[in-house]
């Protein structure tokens, strides 16, 4: 556990007593291993110039808030710990709300309309083996999925050079072309911030977890693909770590009068992904969010800070610059070597350590499981991506015939 800013921001106001008094509002950061918590703290008579950044194993650090501010901060960590565990969020937020029915009405035929899928071709892998990542999070419910009802296969948008991994459940009710489809509708700046992409069945709730993606159940939607796709974002985009903890945004928050929805109100992590949301609207759509139908100025700061982290990665084209390398392929179980189906050769992988496009990131945090309901899809839409990505494949293996001979 570590202080990572301290103050984040100071407000003063007249204490009760006497003038002399001032009422002090303290924002700090507490961060752990798998990520931050925001805590809020007030006191009398602090010195309103200082500034600690220290961890639990240094001595009270020699400032003018002394002895009895240190051992106060250490206390709000310990119990800030005991709160959130890990990954920490702050409370919720308690803000007015921009749209009271969330944002999937509001923005998501105009992402069908202006953010075409990347075209790709797809590999299914030899049955039988399994990403270890997959693995583990098929082990993730209290009643895990078996591992042999996994379909795993490739897809290689023309917009990298390195194909992506999906692991689909084969009840799943996100179909392979939707998986697929939507995914790529994604800017590839945003998509390189995901390692791996998994379907599972449910009741329509999805979450991210170190740079992975798990949706659950009827989750065919581009907003809700951004929304989790965006937390790697929010986590990977910049050098300097998660950007919805930051000083910046934390602070348009407060200088804010409204979020974008309810569950934005849970945490600044959420309302971060719910900004990027209504952002990637402002980035797509012609007339951006002056078409929206309603007044976004509320939360102007936020979008502001949102648009200096994120929106150079929402613009469509160019190619990815880097990726999170794979991890272990295991074998599914005993069963993938018996004799009623034979398993094929260990798939190898080329997104290593080493690799130019490889960077290494810590995937020790996410996990924050997010509630959508079942959400009907667009059949008409879903069955010109199945056609589409079927003659991509067509024509890949034409190439591929006509290079041979």
């Amino acid at each position: 556990m570590q202080v990572h800013e301290v103050p984040m921001s100071l407000a003063a106001g007249t204490g009760a007593d006497t003038g002399s008094s001032a009422l002090v509002r303290v924002r700090f950061h507490v961060k752990f291993a798998g990520g931050f918590a925001s805590l809020d703290i007030a006191g009398d008579d602090f010195d309103m110039d200082a500034i600690l950044i220290f961890d639990a194993t240094m001595s009270p650090p020699k400032t003018d808030l002394g002895n009895e501010m240190f051992s106060s901060v250490m206390k709000a960590a310990v119990a800030a710990a005991a709160l959130f565990g890990s990954p920490a969020f702050a409370a919720r937020l308690g803000k007015p709300t921009l749209f009271s029915d969330g944002l999937s009405s509001h923005v998501n035929k105009e992402f069908m309309q202006y953010m075409p899928s990347t075209p790709s071709t797809n590999g299914a892998w030899s049955w039988g083996w399994i990403p270890k990542r997959c693995a583990d999070e098929a082990n993730r419910p209290d009643v895990p999925f078996s591992w042999y009802d996994f379909e795993v296969f490739n897809v290689q948008y023309e917009d990298c050079e390195e194909a992506w991994i999906f692991c689909r459940h084969t009840k799943a009710e996100l179909s392979q072309t939707q998986l697929i489809d939507y995914f790529g509708r994604l800017p590839v700046h945003e998509r390189q911030s995901v390692s791996y992409v998994m379907a599972v069945p449910g009741k329509g709730s999805a979450y991210e977890i170190g740079g992975m993606v798990v949706f659950q159940g009827r989750t065919a939607s581009v907003s809700v693909f951004q929304h989790e796709v965006g937390h790697a974002v929010d986590a990977y985009n910049n050098p300097d770590g998660s950007s919805s903890s930051t000083k910046e945004f934390l602070d348009a928050i407060d200088g804010d009068t409204c979020v974008p929805d309810d569950y934005a109100n849970s945490s600044n992590v959420e309302d971060y992904t719910q900004v990027g949301v209504l952002l990637m609207y402002n980035t797509v759509v012609p007339g951006g969010l002056d078409n929206i139908g309603a007044d976004y100025s509320c939360l102007s700061k936020q979008l502001a800070v949102v648009a200096a982290r994120q929106q150079a990665a929402m613009q469509l084209g160019g190619t990815c610059t880097w990726r999170h390398p794979y991890g272990k392929v295991i074998s599914m179980g005993p069963a993938s070597g018996n004799n009623k189906r034979a398993i094929g050769p260990k798939p190898v992988m080329n997104l290593v350590s080493g690799h130019p496009l490889a960077v290494e990131k810590d995937i020790s945090r996410g996990g924050e499981v997010t509630v959508y309901g079942n959400i009907s899809s667009n059949e008409a839409e879903d069955a010109l991506a199945a056609e589409k990505q079927a003659a991509w494949n067509a024509v890949a293996r034409h190439r591929a015939v006509r290079s041979n001979i």
